[in-house]
């Protein structure tokens, strides 16, 4: 499991001036991040001070920024690699399941200037139906992107009298990415991917619903997604079903 804590943080920080790298880092970091730099270390060291994430999994740091990650060993301070961010995107396993309560949490859209709710909300049956028993029923079906073995962000479907039902051929989808992972193409590539298992599983549309004022509705209409109803939630919240063709 990746472990996110502060005081790790810190440590990486505190210690900064230590890092270092090999020659052979050098040529390595350069070439995958086609950079021109005469100090590589300073530019990685930069690149720490401005993270947007740093994760301490095993004996490494994983350092994002800008869509770049740095790899550091957390006991010798070497700088080992940066590439691009480039997640794994692959179908969902069963061992990936009990990920979803977190990325089903990570889905509720919260408007700007509100206060997030509490983790419980996802036990709300309207809202708890879109992942209780995954994988029981025929219609269960998700991708999830990976990234240095920690799962990022997942888009799945079902068939459930939810927000989104159309009929009982048209999968609902829901999707999510971690929030210091946004920003990146994640959710396009999953969305892509999602769309070709659905067709080799014989679905001929799939359809979700987003409230009218979440910025996401756009993403969905740019990969296809049709407006063909508005309604109002269980909580009076405006919103759109949407349904793309495959």
């Amino acid at each position: 499991m990746s472990e996110i804590d502060g005081e790790k943080m810190n440590d990486l920080i505190t210690n900064i001036e230590k890092l270092h790298t090999t020659e052979l880092g050098v040529q390595r970091i350069k070439k995958n991040l086609s950079l021109d730099t005469d100090d590589v270390v300073k530019w990685c060291k930069e690149a720490i001070n401005q993270a947007d994430i740093i994760i301490r999994q095993g004996k490494n740091w994983y350092i994002y920024y800008k869509g770049i990650v740095l790899t550091v060993n957390a006991h010798s301070y070497t700088i080992i690699t940066a590439h691009k961010l480039k997640a794994k995107i692959r179908v969902i396993q069963k061992s990936d399941y009990e990920c979803l309560n977190e990325f089903l949490y990570q889905a509720i859209f919260i408007p700007e200037g509100e206060a997030a709710p509490p983790r419980d909300i996802i036990n709300d049956p309207e809202i708890l139906i879109y992942i209780k028993d995954f994988g029981d029923t025929i219609g269960d079906l998700g991708v999830v992107a990976e990234q240095d073995n920690q799962i990022i962000g997942a888009a799945w479907v079902r068939i459930i009298s939810a927000y989104g039902h159309v009929d009982s051929n048209t999968p609902e989808l829901a999707i999510s990415i971690l929030p210091e992972f946004r920003g990146y193409g994640i959710g396009t590539k999953l969305m892509h991917t999602l769309f070709k298992v659905l067709k080799e599983n014989g679905y001929k549309q799939t359809s979700l619903s987003v409230q009218k004022n979440n910025p996401a509705a756009s993403f969905y209409q740019r990969l296809g997604y049709k407006i063909v109803n508005e309604k109002i939630d269980h909580v009076g919240q405006e919103d759109y079903l949407m349904v793309k063709m495959l």
